[in-house]
């Protein structure tokens, strides 16, 4: 059947019409709109060069474009025919304006800024960080969503401190867990489009950066501390030592740094400290205008000296000087990445590796656009909408990508295949109903990881240094009565590996954890149990327990974020939070209660989302019932990819397509491979795309053949098929019956250039 439809698969090629001859450019510029402006200063720079832009693209593929553009995914059927059939005018300007700052828009602007922040649901690469890796995802889509002008955006990051949940924006700074100076390139590479990462060990190769460049930039954000220790832990051992009239023994400090360590244990990469620390240089720092490990003081290395005093911090005074409007590359590289964003290529490549020589394409086109962005006062939203509204935009693709160092002039945007996430995206419209709705378990989830771990900082944090000594002292005793076992389990868990009998080496672990497990109950029940006791007392709620329903809603969220990427349910202790592994211990109590309201509402929306689709979809039989959970288990993991862990388990579909694995700045790939094409073949992606309750299915239920191809080519390539299409599929589907299913059309035209490309 499939060898039949490669026919089509190549057929689908894209065809492009000889541009039309340009219409005259005028000079002036009154009362033109920003649109207008950027097409004339487009078409000024195409007629400089003897260019002539690209026709206007049909509505069917400006549609398209836009949809996956601005929100990400592929439009659904309905969304295609209300706007093919709409005759109101201005529409295409009408469908920018809705499609902009909508929560399709949040999840691929999101997308967008996880690659280039680096943005991990891990976000220090270790289990513990969830909490504080969900916070900061929420606090970019955040972000997005209230249309924070985007330099107070990169403001607030460059100076965050304080805890995750008391300001989520420190995700910035923990993504480079203690790596500060890592940390200054990738800044100065977002947000300055400048790669000066090479400085760092040596005087730049190829550039005019210095080491001692570096350094000066470095000392700004250097005071900033990513640390998993508390002042308590010094005042304690203080403490003990004006007790003792003299200093603690190394082995009695090694046992409390233990037992603090464990106690501090479910909060740790969580928090940011200012401190009064000082840069110096390298000890094998080589060149002749300083000496090794000498102090460096901050200096800038682009435009205006940054302001320090005594009233202003280096860290204040570097997120001033960074973000303002003075600054000579802040301003030019944003805009030159939003422009990118729209049309494949910037008006200076690359977009984060401009150097002083380089030049743009259209030069007077980035000026204005500078200008515009400063006069829009970072208003990203409204950036894009000045951008996305141009005739410019609205043209027909450029086949081909000018190659590296060539430019281009911008006859239109240059055909893209579409980027992991946005072919994710656009199965799982086809799949789901509401598919742009945020997730409300996902937020749910993410609460309660955050409240888990404020809840038990505070009962720590308010402890006086005597306190925290004496459970130190306590927490030392039991680890010292557990070390023996703990080692016996560790060596059982290695031997076991090394037999790579899977049920050996389980049996093993589980044992390790529970004695793990019996460690982390032990320092709940001495040191946190007392003042959240106090805290459960004020609350008067059914316990979660005796609510089936909320339990299973807790254990298919724990699934989600645990799945494929090997990451724990609350950061490896007794915050157990939701469905299995639940320990009903006084934390895990404590969040049932504060945010019971909210668990309630969740599983009433479940619930309610269950009964409307039993009644619309004919759930009226014990197998119809069993199909049904079959379907709404497997598309729990078809969400949008910003509702998903970040990034995806290796293996996983959106990874196999090159999603960013977010180590590197914009670190994504658009090469085809041999797996993709295995991905596309048998994967549960198509299966879940042709189930009988999937959106597209149901959208064709009681249709004829030919109906039924047009379903299916309105949504997916938002258009019609040709006469030459439907003679291919009438010729195939005659030949053989089989070959007309819903699962043997999708599979052919998910097999071309026209769905995977962006025209």
């Amino acid at each position: 059947m499939r060898n039949r439809f490669l026919k089509l698969a190549f057929a689908n090629l894209l065809i492009f019409c000889q541009p039309a001859d340009a219409a005259p450019v005028s000079d002036g510029q009154k009362d033109l709109s920003p649109s207008e402006r950027i097409d004339q200063l487009v078409m000024r720079g195409l007629r400089d060069k003897g260019l002539r832009p690209n026709p206007i693209a049909s509505d069917e593929i400006f549609v398209r474009r836009a949809y996956l553009d601005l929100i990400g995914r592929i439009p659904t059927r309905r969304e295609v025919t209300g706007f093919l059939e709409s005759e109101i005018p201005g529409k295409r300007k009408r469908l920018v304006d809705s499609l902009i700052g909508s929560d399709g828009y949040v999840s691929h602007q999101y997308n967008y800024w996880a690659d280039l922040l680096r943005a991990k649901t891990a976000v220090s690469g270790n289990n513990q960080s969830i909490p504080a890796g969900m916070a900061y995802e929420r606090w970019i889509k955040n972000s997005i969503r209230e249309n924070r002008p985007y330099d107070e955006m990169v403001y607030e990051l460059v100076t965050a401190t304080g805890s995750s949940w008391e300001n989520p924006a420190v995700g910035y700074y923990l993504r480079d867990y203690g790596m500060p100076l890592d940390n200054l390139a990738i800044t100065t590479q977002v947000f300055l489009g400048t790669q000066i990462v090479c400085a760092q060990c040596h005087d730049h190769p190829f550039d005019d950066w210095t080491q001692m460049d570096y350094y000066h930039l470095s000392a700004f954000t250097y005071p900033l501390v990513t640390t998993n220790s508390h002042p308590l832990q010094k005042e304690a051992v203080e403490l003990l030592e004006s007790r003792k009239n003299g200093k603690v023994s190394k082995a009695r400090q090694t046992e409390l740094r233990k037992a603090f360590s464990e106690i501090l244990f479910p909060v740790r990469f969580n928090n940011v400290l200012e401190t009064n620390r000082k840069l110096k240089l390298p000890h094998d720092y080589q060149y002749d205008d300083a000496k090794p490990k000498s102090v460096v003081k901050p200096a800038t290395i682009i435009g205006n000296e940054a302001i320090v005093s005594p009233a202003k911090s280096t860290v204040d005074a570097f997120g001033d000087w960074l973000t303002s409007e003075e600054n000579p590359r802040f301003t030019r590289v944003i805009a030159n990445r939003m422009w990118k964003r729209a049309f494949g290529v910037g008006l200076i490549e690359p977009v984060d590796d401009i150097k002083e020589y380089s030049k743009p394409s259209n030069p007077e086109l980035m000026s204005y656009l500078e200008k515009l962005m400063i006069d829009l006062e970072y208003d990203l939203q409204a950036f894009q909408r000045s951008i996305y509204q141009t005739k410019t935009y609205q043209r027909e693709a450029s086949p081909e990508v000018p190659p590296p160092g060539a430019p281009y002039y911008f006859e239109g945007p240059v055909l893209r295949r579409m980027s992991a996430e946005q072919i994710w995206d656009s199965l799982v419209a086809l799949t789901v109903e509401r598919p742009d709705e945020p997730s409300a378990g996902r937020e749910l989830l993410a609460e309660r990881r955050l409240k888990t771990v404020e809840l038990v900082a505070e009962s720590i944090y308010d402890q006086s240094p005597a306190e925290f000594l004496r459970n130190g002292q306590e927490i030392a005793k039991v680890q010292k009565q557990l070390a023996a076992e703990i080692e016996e389990a560790q060596q059982k868990v290695q031997e076991a590996r090394m037999t790579e009998d899977p049920d050996l080496i389980k049996s093993a672990s589980d044992e390790a954890r529970s004695i793990r497990q019996k460690l982390y109950s032990i320092v709940e029940d001495k040191v946190y149990r007392a003042k959240l006791e106090e805290k459960l007392a004020s609350f008067e709620t059914t316990p979660l327990s005796e609510n089936d329903d909320a339990t299973s809603l807790l254990a298919d969220l724990a699934e989600t974020v645990s799945e494929g990427g090997g990451m724990a349910k609350a950061g490896g202790n007794s915050m157990a939070m939701s469905g299995k592994g639940r320990t009903g211990g006084v934390i895990e109590k404590l969040v049932d209660a504060v945010l019971a309201e909210e668990t309630a509402k969740v599983t009433r929306e479940r619930k309610a989302r269950q009964s409307r689709h039993a009644e619309a979809w004919k759930i009226d039989s014990k197998k119809e019932e069993k199909a049904y959970n079959s379907f709404i288990k497997n598309t729990r993991k078809m969400q949008r990819a910003s509702e998903m862990n970040s990034p995806a388990p290796p293996n996983h579909f959106l990874r196999e397509f090159g999603q960013s694995d977010r180590e590197l700045v914009e670190n994504s790939s658009s090469e085809a491979s041999v797996t993709q094409a295995l991905a596309m073949l048998n994967g549960p992606v198509l299966n879940a795309v042709t189930n009988r309750y999937s959106v597209l299915t149901r959208d064709m239920k009681g249709e004829q053949f030919s109906n039924r191809l047009d379903t299916i080519y309105l949504s997916m390539l938002s258009r019609l098929p040709t006469p030459e299409e439907r003679a291919i599929f009438r010729e195939a589907w005659q030949a053989d019956p089989g070959t007309g299913t819903v699962k043997g059309i999708v599979w052919t035209v998910l097999n071309t250039r026209q769905f995977l490309f962006i025209q």
